[in-house]
């Protein structure tokens, strides 16, 4: 009788862990051992099997509710600003230099500066392979070419 207990609690805290360690394998572990102490309580007695199942889905639904209240308490994103923060830069060193055409710009494509090759916009004009470039800005992690 203790042995179907303690393995449905042990279910329980299984599941439990499943909410901070999130690779579904802790809960279908959890699940076995829940499915196994009922099983080896209706091995008992039908009586306990009755009252282990009924305990172990509340306290199941009890576990997965009080998991997902103590998942809505902690914050998933940033608690500070994100104040002049870029999430992509040009390369600004390569201001003023200038550069070979790689792949056609259509009005974007591949530029090479000093045997490195970069993300590039054109003016507004088609450019193809091979002509010659000067970076005069940027935009995101584009540079902007002439």
């Amino acid at each position: 009788m203790m042995l179907s207990l303690v393995l449905g609690v042990l279910g329980l805290l299984v599941i439990f862990l499943e909410f901070w360690l999130p690779t579904a394998i802790m809960a279908i572990f959890g699940l076995s051992l829940i499915v196994g102490s009922i099983c080896y309580a209706f091995m008992m007695s039908w009586k306990w099997g009755v009252v282990l199942t009924q305990f172990e889905i509340i306290s199941l639904i009890v576990v997965i509710r009080f998991a997902l209240k103590v998942l809505k308490k902690r914050k998933v994103c940033l608690s500070s600003d994100q104040e002049n923060f870029k999430g992509c830069s040009f390369q600004e060193n390569c201001l003023g230099k200038a550069g070979v055409v790689i792949k056609d710009l259509k009005p974007s494509g591949v530029i090479e500066i000093e045997g490195k090759h970069f993300q590039a916009l054109s003016e507004g004009d088609y450019l193809r392979r091979g002509a010659k470039v000067t970076v005069i800005g940027g935009e995101g992690f584009h540079l902007i070419v002439r």
